[in-house]
């Protein structure tokens, strides 16, 4: 008899990542397809066989599942968890995939458009795939369905949130949750009796302050465009430049949009989106990262100024939320960018007054595990 096992997809913007456990939790497999420039990408897998491919296309998932889905033939799978980034406040809890399902998420596509939509066609795969499977997916937002309305209303008329649904959701839940709960173990205090603050830095960022069992506050708002500059998305930006670039410009709503999702942050600054390359720009060693790029002195200053903007903002936002805590027991990195980057992580306490009994922790990737643990619970 073959053993049964709990498969978890983790599509993004510019990946799908892939953890397989057996029924005890235990990983099996680990595996991610990355875009790689503008026409190729990879896969690597890491488990019981290590590989690695290189693709002549880019982004695709259609092809990246049909990869996927050859590697994974050899397993009986079970049970299939899925990260989807909103689930508004309806969503709240990990949730079996079935029809109605399918129809009511759709609503929340508008909200987070470069990462439900995703997280949609890759259901629609794996229904395909494997029909009789059970499903269910796991939401980023449901880690802050606590959040005091101080921190989730925003200074509109009412009437935004009572109709449309217009507050702060928050976003990288799963990612934040678990760093939450390993640093609990790390400073081995339960999770109603410890304040710190999370860093979540990949090509998305956020910062969560969590204290004393509950989030207090977050950096993402109503879209995961808010808060800090991202890889390529500008993060908080005043609505008065909105206004004026749609005034004074002949830039439509939807090219707006693509803008400030998809033009900003890094990329915007200088041309650059991978924080390796900035990194590397801007004059830093980037350990295991080889770049063979030749950069001009124009594009050294660029990566410089778009380095010290994106760490100012996110002193920024550490400062202010530890102004606002009484006793701060540690500052925790997460994230590709918060585990890899001793860089990174050094220009953001640089500078900062934190004192010496806050401790600076670094939490492992946890995402996968977190879900398996609700898909399995949700299903079993």
């Amino acid at each position: 008899m073959k053993k049964d096992y709990i498969l978890i997809i983790n599509g993004g913007t510019s990946s799908l990542k892939f953890n397989l456990f057996d029924l005890k939790l235990k990983e099996a497999l680990v595996g991610s397809f990355n875009l790689i420039g503008e026409k190729k990408s990879s896969l690597n897998i890491i488990g019981i066989k290590k590989e690695n491919r290189l693709y002549d296309f880019n982004y695709n998932l259609k092809k990246w599942w049909k990869e996927l889905y050859n590697i994974l033939e050899e397993y009986n799978i079970k049970y299939i968890g899925f990260r989807m980034v909103h689930g508004g406040v309806e969503f709240i809890n990990t949730t079996k995939i079935n029809k109605s399902f399918l129809t009511k998420v759709k609503k929340y596509n508008k909200f987070a458009p470069l990462h439900n939509p995703i997280t949609i066609e890759l259901i629609k795969l794996a229904q395909n795939s494997f029909n009789k499977t059970k499903m269910a997916v796991s939401f980023d937002t449901a880690w802050y369905k606590k959040l005091p309305s101080k921190a989730y209303l925003y200074s509109l008329p009412i009437k935004f949130f009572n109709k449309y649904g217009i507050r702060r959701y928050g976003f990288h839940g799963l990612s934040h949750e678990f760093a939450t709960k390993y640093t609990s173990k790390k400073l081995n205090k339960s999770l109603n009796k410890f304040n710190k603050n999370n860093f979540h830095l990949r090509s998305g960022n956020s910062i969560a302050w969590f204290n004393k069992g509950k989030v207090q506050d977050t950096t993402m708002g109503f879209s995961p465009n808010e808060g800090l500059p991202m890889s390529t998305r500008s993060g908080t930006i005043p609505s008065s430049i909105a206004f004026h670039i749609l005034e004074n410009t002949n830039t439509s709503i939807t090219k707006l949009k693509d803008i400030f999702n998809k033009e900003s942050g890094l990329y915007g600054l200088c041309g650059l989106s991978d924080l390796r390359e900035v990194l590397t720009a801007a004059g830093y060693k980037v350990k295991g990262f080889n770049n063979k790029r030749i950069f001009s002195k124009k594009e050294k200053e660029e990566a410089k100024v778009a380095l010290e903007i994106y760490v100012y903002n996110i002193q920024k936002y550490l400062a202010s939320y530890i102004g606002m805590s009484k006793k701060l027991d540690a500052i925790v990195f997460t994230g590709g960018v918060g585990v890899n980057s001793d860089i990174i992580r050094r220009l953001v306490i640089k500078g900062l007054l934190i004192n010496k009994k806050i401790k600076i922790i670094i939490a492992p990737e946890g995402e996968s595990i977190v879900i398996a643990n609700k898909t399995f619970n949700c299903l079993k």
